[in-house]
């Protein structure tokens, strides 16, 4: 077993710094933003581009190797991603921090240990709620725990597998997803459902198919009060709009709470708890963000954030629903449902009579039936993830405290 040291971060980077200030324009250098930085990628579908004319630092554009770290704002601080070198002349905005490492370290074990304690870095977070920093002062200092080189390259390639198998995995349920959106449009939205050419429409209502208020349809409630007080180190899961939207995103949860068992029980037996085909909804904040569950694992959710769309019910209508909530109409609706100004919320009342076309039963059948191989694929992707997650994040901690050592 190698024996491992505790060093500072400063001490195994030859940088640690943020990016430049941009002048953004049509095209020009690709300037990764906190919003590329998710799930340990750089997505670059959503980077802006800087004049090609600037004269920028060197050291600031990105080289093989490097790791970011999302330096500013709540909900997106703290975020890890690994670039490996994929794109010429890349740069990084100011609220994105540099990472090079010097050759005291594996850059893909730095990577993964940064990854895999990004709630250490959220909790360096500096400043107003809304607002937070993470200072280079603060980095420079973070201590780590290093093994020697072999040892560290061989942490990386085993971490590296998961991310592989997640990340390919994911790309696999995005698939799914946008195959599952893509037969709503086209049935729902385009209207060319089976049988459309020979179905009559009433202003634009084809026959048989009904505007329903959806408390009309379906129970919509939400939770029972859960205090910070309640929360525990293990047990139920429990779910904040922040979780319901990462797993809405296909993200893993950063930073996970938890319920007693027994708590959860109580709930349970007195009032119910979410099981496969409900959606929950985030009714506060960020509004209208569904999130079908998919499976019966015990979890529970905070009251008054999210809404409860007890679908289960009637799991014929929950595909259907889910699909129609993601939809432009369905976004629609739901948003002009809102009341406030500086905090605007969706309540229940408001939920229940948001209206929603609903097609006919036989229509209905055949579009549950066409997805249910599409939702069972990529309910066993997204369990093969959680099962990797939880391997992984249980990898690390074991090799540092010597329960295991690397082959």
């Amino acid at each position: 077993m190698s024996k491992w040291k505790v060093v500072k971060l400063g001490d195994v980077c030859e940088l640690i710094a943020r990016g430049i200030t941009p002048k953004y324009v049509d095209s020009g250098i690709k300037v990764i933003n906190q919003k590329c930085i998710r799930n340990f990628n750089i997505e670059y579908t959503v980077a802006r581009n800087t004049d090609k004319n600037n004269k920028y630092n060197k050291e600031k554009f990105l080289k093989e190797n490097d790791i970011l770290i999302n330096s500013t704002g709540t909900g997106t601080l703290g975020r890890v991603a690994f670039f490996k070198g994929n794109k010429k002349e890349v740069l990084v905005d100011s609220h994105v921090t540099i990472v090079r490492p010097n050759k005291e370290i594996i850059p893909s074990f730095l990577a993964y240990y940064l990854h895999l304690n990004e709630n250490v870095l959220v909790g360096l977070g500096r400043g107003a709620t809304n607002q937070q920093e993470l200072n280079k002062s603060d980095l420079v200092r973070l201590k780590i725990q290093l093994p020697d080189l072999k040892t560290q390259e061989k942490i990386g390639n085993l971490l590296l597998k998961y991310y592989e198998s997640i990340k390919n995995n994911n790309r696999r349920i995005e698939i799914l997803e946008q195959t599952a959106e893509e037969i709503y449009k086209e049935w729902f939205v385009r209207m060319r459902f089976p049988g459309y050419k020979n179905t009559k429409s009433d202003q634009g209502i084809p026959g048989g198919w009904e505007v329903k208020k959806l408390g009309s349809l379906i129970n919509i409630s939400s939770s029972k009060r859960v205090y910070s007080s309640d929360y525990v180190e293990s047990g139920v899961p429990f779910y904040r709009s922040k979780e319901v939207i990462q797993l809405s995103n296909g993200e893993t949860i950063s930073d996970m709470l938890y319920i007693s068992n027994e708590k959860y029980r109580k709930f349970k037996e007195k009032f119910g708890a979410p099981q496969k085909n409900d959606i929950l909804l985030t009714s506060v904040g960020t509004i209208g963000v569904p999130m079908l569950v998919r499976n019966n694992n015990p979890f529970y959710f905070k009251d008054g954030n999210l809404t409860w769309i007890q679908s289960s019910s009637n799991a014929k209508l929950a595909n259907y629903l889910y699909y129609w909530l993601k939809s432009g109409a369905g976004q629609q609706q739901i948003l002009s449902s809102t009341i406030g100004t500086s905090q605007s919320a969706l309540t229940i009342e408001n939920l229940k009579r948001v209206k929603v076309i609903i097609p006919e039963d036989t229509v209905l059948s055949r579009f549950n039936h066409l997805l249910s191989d599409i939702i069972e694929s990529i309910n066993n992707f997204t369990t093969q993830n959680q099962n990797l997650i939880r391997q992984r994040d249980l990898l690390l901690p074991r090799l540092m405290n010597g329960t295991i050592e690397v082959k």
